[in-house]
């Protein structure tokens, strides 16, 4: 029996090959042919080109309300939309002694209205607020919102002086800038406004307004090319899936187990790798950075933030 196996493969070895081949071919293309087609298309508008990404920096266009894009798709959708400005969430000032009940909110709202005219875009504070109360930091906040930065703020009061102190927050929780402002009179509103106004000039000091990498089909904003590199790619380890693409794992489909891809999966393990054909193209495509996730994202990131793995669970 065992003989004529052997001579049934040697005399349909080529025909057994080549539609091994054709499918193994049509998996690929399956499974990764938008990553494919976009990164061959090789021109400035594929966010799959890292090239694609930079950072638009402000014009004259900027100081009418727009600011320089650059093209990203496939990022994930956040709302909300911030127009391509760079995004500071403000939180509710937390009270630290006795003040007037609306003095705290009446001093987050003109620091809102005066980033907005320094040319920063903010999420609604009651959406921040909603945050806050269910017991997120400010380096969730700045994750869920799609900011580049969270704007803490605490007040003490003794007798009528009043001690505000500021805290810029990036989202991995750095605190990149910190202040206090002493002031003193019963103007409250005239408080506010002197308080607001200056905080919202040296935030606008710190960070220049308009300077970001954007996303021009759902808006959102990037600090760094890695960052924006990271929010278009698969959070799955480049790395991790080319040591489990090397035989004899690969052949049996264990990487794409790993990337979210079980039926194709499975289907390696039945046709060992394909016939071998599907192994060898997904070697390749993992080297070009070209091998889709299960929700069609490119692994790219050789070693990916793991908070951003964290976050990408449902």
């Amino acid at each position: 029996m065992l003989d004529a196996a052997v001579s049934w493969a040697k005399e349909y070895g080529d025909v057994l090959g080549t539609v091994g081949f054709l499918f193994a071919l049509t998996t690929v293309v399956l499974t990764n042919g938008k990553v494919i087609l976009q990164r061959l298309k090789g021109n400035a508008v594929s966010a799959l080109s890292p090239e694609a990404i930079t950072v638009g920096m402000p014009t004259a266009s900027a100081n009418a309300g727009m600011s320089t894009r650059t093209d990203i798709v496939d990022a994930p959708p956040l709302a909300p939309d911030y127009g391509g400005k760079v995004a500071v969430a403000v939180m509710p000032p937390k009270e630290l002694s006795e003040v007037d009940e609306h003095f705290s909110a009446g001093l987050a709202d003109d620091i809102i209205a005066d980033l907005q005219k320094a040319g920063f875009a903010t999420p609604d504070i009651a959406a921040v607020a909603r945050l806050k109360d269910g017991g997120a930091d400010p380096q969730t906040i700045a994750r869920k919102m799609g900011v580049s930065h969270v704007l803490t703020s605490s007040i003490r009061c003794q007798d009528k002086k009043l001690r505000i102190t500021m805290q810029l927050v990036d989202p991995s929780s750095a605190v990149m800038w910190s202040d206090r402002y002493n002031t003193e009179g019963d103007d409250l509103m005239a408080v506010q406004e002197h308080v607001a106004n200056r905080v919202a000039s040296d935030i606008a000091t710190f960070i220049q307004p308009g300077s970001a990498l954007v996303d021009p089909n759902t808006g959102r904003t990037f600090r760094t090319r890695a960052e924006a590199l990271e929010a278009v790619s698969s959070p799955k380890s480049r790395l991790v899936a080319f040591l489990l693409c090397l035989p004899p794992l690969g052949i049996f489909g264990v990487h794409r187990f790993y990337v979210g891809r079980p039926y194709t999966g499975a289907l390696y393990i039945v046709t060992v790798g394909l016939i071998a054909f599907g192994w060898i193209i997904d070697t390749i495509l993992i080297l070009l950075g070209m091998l889709a996730d299960g929700k069609g994202r490119p692994v790219r990131v050789w070693q990916p933030d793991p908070l951003k793995t964290l976050s990408d669970k449902p």
